[in-house]
């Protein structure tokens, strides 16, 4: 096996595992997703909840060992804000 076959299939094997834990982190997000919504349509005030689980993640987001990396903590920042705006609007929905 030459040279430049053994690093495509190394490539191949990267892409895939990528691939896998996207599919895996997809999963996680809509099953977390759920969860959310459904103890937040419990509590009397689902946009009170909504708003102090947000509040407790981003001081989670702030303390990880990502903090002070900034492309990685925008993104971080990014997606725990676009996760609770839409459970919330989900929560309310009738």
């Amino acid at each position: 096996m030459s040279e430049n076959d053994k690093g495509l299939e190394w490539l191949n094997g990267l892409v895939k595992a990528v691939a896998v834990e996207q599919a895996r982190s997809m999963v996680q997000h809509f099953i977390l997703r759920d969860l959310v919504i459904q103890i937040a349509q419990a509590q009397g005030n689902p946009d009170a909840y909504v708003a102090a689980m947000f509040e407790r993640v981003s001081t989670l987001v702030d303390q990880c060992e990502l903090a002070g990396k900034p492309e990685v903590e925008a993104e971080m920042r990014w997606y725990a804000e676009q996760f609770f705006t839409q459970a919330g609007n989900s929560a309310n929905r009738p």
